[in-house]
């Protein structure tokens, strides 16, 4: 059997403040305090750059989006449309068709004229006299 030592427990050490100390932890402080206000210095100096080029990238993108989306709505509607005008036409017809009349009456619109038509005679066959049988 293998003889086990007790583990000592370590306390923490207390440190102790002295006027030097406090003097030493001020310059650390004051040092790292200047570089992260140079830091945040030129980062703000560059800040206006960034957001702009970030900005025009963006606007870019948004019309090649826009751009391509209207591509694509002129190709799904160019069938509609054609189908629309000629519907639209159609019922333009139907509607000049059969509200001519009332139109007239109401004066709205002049009577129709008719085309003259040609007064061709055509030649009859003379008729059979039949005679009653007796």
């Amino acid at each position: 059997m293998t003889r086990s030592t007790p583990t000592r427990r370590r306390s923490p050490r207390k440190t102790e403040v002295s006027p030097r100390t406090v003097v030493l932890a001020g310059i650390g402080a004051a040092s790292l305090g200047r570089k992260q206000a140079i830091r945040s210095i030129d980062s703000l100096a560059e800040l206006p750059d960034t957001l702009r080029l970030r900005a025009e990238q963006t606007a870019r993108e948004a019309g090649k989006t826009v751009a391509r989306f209207r591509k694509q709505a002129k190709a799904r509607l160019a069938p509609v449309k054609k189908q629309v005008a000629g519907f639209a036409q159609q019922a333009q017809a139907e509607f000049e068709t059969r509200f001519a009349p009332v139109l007239v009456k109401l004066g709205a619109k002049a009577p129709a004229k008719r085309t003259a038509r040609k007064a061709t005679r055509t030649a009859r066959p003379a008729a059979k006299r039949t005679r009653k049988a007796a």
